[in-house]
């Protein structure tokens, strides 16, 4: 259901942008397309996106059934105020889905800096095999990185999951019941995102230390 799309600038062509941020591709009939990019910011001859197909979706259909090694997109960058701040406090990381992309673009920024900021990173899904990038984030924390919680809301009893299930932003609360002096870093759908800001500034979190990035499909679907 996802593409991985790397993207090379032409020879000589370096873009600067900050870890969490995204991009535009400016499709042919002047329409764009909003993709965040999961490679850190050192990695700057290129891009990565990650691209949820979408039945009748101009450009996941594109890149699904019609893109080429060797063809040409045209994107705009750097967008976004979803970066990371630079600091000493805590972080939180909560992804869903695709969102997970800048989330890994942040986390992979500070742990080549070698970072001793405590980091959370929680992803949620609706079933195991959902879980997005889930053996990437296990590696991370077999090497004590960073702690990594993965949480399921529907498992179904063949599933075989043991792990925690429920709402990722409730998993967070009952590890973290106080989240003052924390940052937190959420990207995912708008309603978890939401969800997650509501709650968490209830639990101690300053309103300006919850930076997101909501992913919503774009309206414009092609017949």
């Amino acid at each position: 259901e996802v593409a991985v799309l790397k993207l090379r600038f032409p020879a000589g062509v370096r873009a600067k942008f900050r870890a969490g941020q995204y991009l535009k591709v400016l499709l042919e009939d002047g329409q764009e397309r909003c993709f965040s990019m999961a490679n850190p910011p050192q990695q700057s001859d290129g891009v990565e996106l990650h691209i949820r197909y979408l039945e009748g979706g101009r450009f996941a259909e594109e890149v699904f059934h019609r893109l080429q090694q060797g063809d040409s997109v045209r994107v705009r960058l750097p967008l976004g105020d979803f970066y990371l701040r630079e600091g000493e406090s805590p972080l939180v990381f909560v992804a869903g889905g695709t969102g997970f992309a800048p989330v890994q673009s942040i986390l992979e920024e500070l742990l080549r800096q070698g970072t001793q900021r405590p980091l959370h990173l929680y992803v949620g899904a609706r079933t195991p095999e959902l879980l997005y990038r889930h053996a990437l984030a296990q590696r991370w924390a077999e090497a004590g990185r960073l702690a990594y919680v993965p949480v399921v809301s529907s498992p179904e009893p063949g599933d075989g999951w043991s792990g925690r299930t429920g709402l990722v932003h409730a998993a967070v609360l009952e590890d973290l019941p106080s989240l003052e002096g924390h940052e937190v870093y959420a990207c995912g759908a708008p309603g978890m995102v939401a969800a997650a800001r509501e709650a968490f500034e209830q639990h101690g979190l300053a309103p300006g230390h919850f930076y997101c990035d909501a992913f919503a499909p774009s309206q414009e679907v092609s017949a």
